[in-house]
């Protein structure tokens, strides 16, 4: 049996990322994971870029260890337009890869922190924002690392449907806001979410996933549209009152 070392960040969403990543399901026992052997080189190719795992343990008594620093260079303040409420690199990584998609749109793609890692990943990327002053910064940042997204406008997320073709999106990846500096015109924050749900269903191609980071106090039950199927949900305590909730969402 192969056996991985669980992230002491979030075990729970470490093991979510390891099966999205393989598409195999795992037994979890303590801190670890453990799976029937697959090809040890197709293993390795599809986990180096995991941004949880750390260590596999091999069945023939080997190992592999990530000693590399993915993020190099690419850390909020390293990067020309800096935002103070721009998404960290790992959890941008994190939400790209559970997409289980080779082409994402983040419709609050803001400075574009999902859309880099997404493009370090190999995926296609794609990004709207209602606030002009975020496209540019995008922009700036997007070229600064030599990135070419397929898309990248301004344009008001809650109108999504007028811009999308219905069953054209692969998947989308996103952090919308939270605070009263909503870059998505005057909607309230709840209803923000559960119109975004609503409207972004019918452009989500068959089997593609939505994976949104939603504040942790609201209500999930008042903002789940029935249609989908909800994979999973996890909290991730980042620091004094701010709780990150990932929830992942497939047609």
């Amino acid at each position: 049996m192969t056996k991985i070392k669980l992230s002491s960040e979030n075990q729970d969403l470490s093991r979510f990322e390891v099966e999205t990543l393989l598409k195999i399901k795992t037994t979890k026992r303590g801190k670890y994971l453990y799976f029937k052997d697959l090809n040890k080189k197709s293993i390795i190719s599809k986990l180096e870029n995991s941004a949880l795992v750390k260590k596999i343990y091999f069945e023939d008594g080997s190992h592999w260890k990530n000693n590399s620093s993915p993020y190099k260079g690419r850390f909020p303040k390293d990067k020309p337009a800096f935002h103070p409420t721009v998404l960290k690199p790992k959890m941008a990584r994190l939400m790209c890869n559970l997409s289980n998609s080779k082409s994402i749109l983040d419709p609050f793609c803001g400075s574009a922190s999902i859309l880099i890692e997404g493009a370090f990943l190999g995926k296609n990327v794609s990004g709207i924002d209602y606030d002009s002053r975020m496209i540019e910064r995008a922009k700036i940042n997007l070229n600064h690392y030599k990135i070419k997204p397929k898309l990248l406008k301004k344009y008001d997320a809650l109108k999504i449907s007028d811009l999308f073709k219905k069953n054209s999106i692969d998947s989308i990846v996103c952090d919308p806001p939270y605070g009263q500096s909503s870059t998505t015109s005057n909607s309230n924050i709840r209803q923000l979410f559960k119109q975004f749900i609503i409207n972004s269903y019918p452009l989500i191609k068959k089997g593609g996933r939505m994976v949104i980071i939603i504040p942790s106090k609201l209500s999930m039950n008042k903002l789940i549209f029935s249609k989908y199927k909800k994979l999973g949900q996890f909290n991730w305590y980042v620091h004094g009152g701010l709780t990150r909730r990932f929830v992942i969402l497939e047609k």
